[in-house]
């Protein structure tokens, strides 16, 4: 085994660091003995002393014995290309060691024998105790593990320190109780209602979140509203080292869900490292709905009855301020867009009293876009977030986990195998369907549609009216007859006769601006409907109809004991629509247009409308906006988003709608731009090319294409590829996954200017279809993965800049980059704080930006990058900087906390720096910052938030070093002023 390692020779370790394996092998590198020959002639003597060494072992036959060798072999060899150093594999231990190199032989070992297989099992473990033997008898390696125990001991130390300071006191009552109210949540949040399972297994409806949940992606807001055409992350690298978080996302787009997989991970203590900040603390849901009723809002003590825990009662006094108050909360108001607009003045202040409270604490609030301007809570130190529509890939997932969730309720084979086939017809569907595709996007209507269309056999309605329309037959018709459930609770109740009394509920939900009632109310409405249905229970039997709508239909829960909703806001708005247009309450409707949420009720009434009702709301909607001018652009857009629903219509109101709508195209801000998708492919003919438009606007006008989708879109788009805007171009590229990817890659990708914007690639399909572009120079990576895949198809000097970071997860690896002999430029989003570096060793990268640099990641491997010119580290937590020094670096940008009261010594660590970019901010009430460790760099530029008072400035060259200070003075008013030397 000796022979498969290189020889130590002296002072060759007398550095001692841990080692990368692949660099001990003999047929590696300079100094290799070996070759592919050697390791077999290796591998087929270790076969024959074992043999000959075990008489009692089962013989082999020929054939296996060939087989075994070739297993072995590769096993071995795989030994080299192992990124791994020698300290990580002793401490994996043999038997795991022997696991990770066995999966490089998977398919030479798929076809041995039991007996054959077991042979090779035994020599992989045997080799594996002799491999980990011969790491740790090397010179170097106690010295290499001592100084990795210390880095890890460090960091466990640091971690340990901030949980402990998270815990409550262990001889409180705080602990007990904390314990049992952490656990409660695992158990009242930590399952999904599976939308359509609960037709035949309604005990298997709600499914583990872990496995149900699929990480949606998010944009981020400009200050000005305008649709940022890069900044796109996935939930958890989005939140990364955030701390107050506004939450945008359209009806059905996952925003509770979201907020409920965040109080689940806390309660579990379960965030992975990119989250690591929230560990250790413990989440407040707060869901704004219940407080429609409430003229005040709740303080901490209150904030367990706002949620309805049955564990109200039992927390001990002060216990929710006194976690707040530590810094372990994590407060998640869910639903600004479900009270009144009168109240959400209200609820600002109390997030201001609560924000200045708990300064500590995370939060998120949830809304529809459209429920409060862009920068509501800016002031607070909020940032915004839009969940994005799903993309192809990610409505993909979302089928086959919905499927998944399916089969696990089942158990007979033919129904499995129905499943399966249902699945798979259903992703050919929505390929072949973009109309349907694009309701997809949507994570309530891709449940809806995955339902459907087993429950359908297949057979799905176009629309989003008749999706709607049939979704509710399945769950008031369908559901008893799947279950065999007759004349539940003694009632005889017809699908026409459940919706007209659940609709009168949702009407007066709405229009009391509720989104639940007392289950008293509902009765009270219910019994005032009865006596035009005298065939179906006596008016004494409000409450026995009441509790059959409650259980069987499948439309209402109780969030608590004596309160009821709709399963989804969704269909209490359709029922509410519905009502409004039977009524005849048009005026009302177009009254209310300018209320928010009322929004998708008027969408959806223009769809129950008949031809001549539609074509008078569509007008009064338009007249109301001609009449208000301060809210023209609300009604007019409202008016042409619901012409989607609008089947049939007058020709002339048609033409009044669009005229208005021309007026408001393009559009200028991501909300502007999904408000004009709604309505449809009808936006494709009014919006022109970005010749006429500024960058925001025609940056805007992709937005809106891409989520209009379609072969229309696809063509629309070919107008934009060629924008000399970089913005408008990114943002054209960003659509692929919207599209089919060869269509999109033949009409826009190909004729597309790309040597100046990234190509995001997220699949293998989309790495394939790079050989038809004439260059690309910029690459996005979110699988690391595909690295091979794409070294393959790109010539090696062609790619220049490469973006990596993973769809659910933070980059703990990098790949092998060998292959990409022109790369210049790495960006790693999210990285771990075991990320190794060394991979960049030799390689031509002149500029490195680490997105976020967690405590512990060691930065001191760049030694080993002599071109590496540029460097730009984000720090969530603080300002950490290598433990060595890196003279090749001549430019850096920092982003982070300060938290001590001086800087750090740059000329130090990076002794050829001649421009510094430093965006700082400060936790509030520290001591001014002292600047004056920042002479002797010839270019410098601070900004320094949160802080009224920098020191230091003595000494510095104003014409050499810029500094601007955004502070709070007392009171809380904002100031900003540059270099206070003037």
């Amino acid at each position: 085994m000796a022979k498969l390692f290189v020889r130590e020779e002296y002072g060759a370790d007398l550095v001692s660091k841990p080692i990368r394996v692949s660099k001990l092998v003999s047929w590696h590198g300079q100094k290799r003995t070996l070759d592919e020959r050697d390791v077999r002639k290796i591998s087929e003597k270790l076969i024959s002393r074992t043999l000959a060494a075990n008489p009692y072992e089962p013989a082999v036959h020929d054939g296996d014995r060939i087989a075994v060798v070739d297993a072995l072999t590769k096993t071995l060899l795989s030994l080299g290309d192992l990124e791994m150093e020698d300290v990580q594999a002793v401490h994996l231990g043999h038997v795991e060691l022997a696991r990770k190199l066995s999966a490089a032989a998977d398919d030479s070992t798929r076809n041995m024998s039991a007996d054959a297989t077991n042979l090779y099992r035994s020599l992989v473990d045997v080799c594996c105790l002799h491999i980990l033997q011969f790491f740790t008898q090397r010179s170097a390696f106690i010295p290499a593990t001592l100084i990795t125990q210390t880095r890890m001991i460090d960091e466990t130390m640091r971690r340990m320190e901030v949980l402990t300071a998270r815990l409550p006191p262990p001889r409180s009552q705080d602990a007990d109780f904390e314990q049992r109210y952490l656990e409660h949540l695992g158990l009242k949040y930590g399952k999904l209602a599976i939308f359509g399972l609960d037709l035949s297994a309604p005990g298997q409806a709600r499914w583990p979140l872990d496995t149900a949940y699929l990480s949606l992606e998010l944009s981020a807001q400009n200050r000005d509203g305008g649709v940022s055409a890069t900044h796109r992350f996935r939930v958890e690298g989005a939140l990364t080292g955030k701390h107050r978080v506004v939450l945008r996302g359209p009806a059905g787009s996952g925003k509770t869900t979201l907020a409920q997989w965040l109080a689940v991970s806390a309660a579990q203590n379960d965030f992975d490292d990119e989250l690591a900040f929230l560990r250790g603390r413990v989440p407040f849901i707060l869901p704004l709905r219940s407080l429609a009723q409430e003229s005040t809002l709740p303080t901490a003590h209150k904030f367990l009855a706002m949620a309805g825990s049955m564990l109200d009662d039992a927390q001990p006094q002060g216990w929710a301020d006194r976690v707040l108050h530590s810094g372990r909360g994590i407060i998640l108001v869910d639903g600004i867009d479900e009270i009144s607009e009168s109240k959400r003045l209200l609820t600002k202040r109390w997030l201001t009293e609560l924000t200045e409270t708990y300064p500590r604490t995370f939060f998120l609030v949830t809304t529809r876009p459209s429920a409060v301007p862009i920068g509501w809570a800016a002031d607070l130190g909020f940032v915004e977030f839009d969940l994005l529509p799903l993309n192809q890939r990610d409505v993909d997932k979302f089928v086959n986990r919905w499927h998944d969730a399916a089969l696990s309720t089942l158990g007979d084979v033919e129904e499995r195998t129905e499943v399966e086939q249902y699945r798979a017809a259903l992703h050919v569907t929505l390929r072949r369907k973009p109309d349907l595709y694009q309701l997809a996007t949507n994570p309530l209507m891709c449940s809806v549609i995955c339902a459907l269309h087993r429950d359908r056999h297949s057979q799905l309605p176009e629309g989003r009216m008749d999706l709607y329309a049939a979704a509710l037959r399945m769950l008031l018709v369908r559901r008893d007859k799947e279950r065999e459930v007759i004349a539940p609770e003694g009632l005889h109740l017809t699908e026409e006769q459940q919706i007209q009394l659940l609709q009168r509920l949702a009407y007066w939900l709405i229009r009391n601006g509720r989104s639940e009632a007392t289950q008293a109310l509902a009765v009270r409405i219910i019994r005032e409907r009865l006596p035009s249905m005298p065939r179906v229970v006596p008016l004494d039997g409000a409450h026995q109809v009441f509790r059959h709508l409650l259980l069987r239909s499948g439309l209402l829960r109780e969030p608590t004991l004596d309160t009821v909703d709709f399963i989804h806001r969704t269909f209490q708005d359709y029922l509410g629509a519905k009502a409004a247009v039977e009524t005849s309450d048009l005026d009302l409707l177009a009254k209310n247009a300018g209320d928010d949420q009322w929004e998708d009720v008027i969408r959806m009434a223009v769809g129950h409308a008949r031809e001549r009702e539609r074509g008078e709301l569509l007008r009064k909607l338009v007249v109301i906006g001609d009449q208000r001018p301060s809210q023209r652009r609300r009604y007019h857009l409202l008016a042409a988003a619901s012409l989607e629903n609008a089947t049939t219509l007058d020709p002339a109101v048609r033409a009044e709608v669009m005229s208005r709508a021309a007026f408001l195209i393009p559009p200028a801000t991501r909300e502007e731009a999904e408000n004009l998708a709604q309505a449809g492919a009808v936006v494709l003919d009014v919006l022109s090319g970005p010749a006429d438009m500024t960058e925001e606007q025609a940056v805007a006008s992709v937005h809106t294409i891409g989520l209009i989708g379609g072969p229309a879109a696809l063509q629309r788009m070919q107008a934009y590829k060629d924008a000399p805007q970089r913005g408008v171009r990114q943002e054209v590229v960003n659509a692929w996954a919207r599209f089919d990817t060869v269509e999109f890659t033949e009409s826009i990708l190909a004729g597309c200017r790309c040597d100046d914007i990234e190509i995001p690639v997220t699949n293998a399909e989309q790495v394939e279809c790079l050989r038809q572009l004439p260059e690309v120079p910029n690459v996005s990576l979110p699988q690391p993965s595909l690295i091979p895949a794409l070294s393959a198809v790109l010539d090696r000097d062609s790619l220049v800049s490469l973006a990596l970071g993973t769809p659910d997860h933070r980059t703990s690896e990098l790949p092998v980059l060998g292959g990409l002999t022109g790369l210049r430029r790495l960006h790693v989003r999210n990285p771990t704080s075991t990320l190794c570096l060394k991979p960049l060793a030799g390689s031509g990268v002149r500029e490195l930006v680490l997105d976020y640099v967690p405590v512990g990641l060691d930065l001191s491997a760049l030694q080993g990058v002599p071109q590496l010119t540029t460097l730009s580290l984000g720090f969530a937590d603080r300002v950490a900087l290598p433990e060595v020094a890196l003279p090749s670096i001549t430019s850096l940008r920092l982003k982070g906390v300060a938290e001590t009261e001086s800087l750090p010594d740059f000329a130090t660590f990076f002794p050829g720096l001649t421009r510094l970019h430093l965006n700082l901010h400060r936790r509030p009430r520290r001591a001014p910052l002292d600047l004056s460790r920042l002479r002797g760099i010839d270019s410098v530029t601070v900004r320094v938030r949160n802080t009224t008072k920098v020191i230091g400035l003595d000494g510095l060259d104003p014409e050499r070093v810029s500094v601007t200070v955004e502070g709070r003075r007392k009171g809380g008013l904002l100031t900003s002023f540059r270099d206070q030397r003037l």
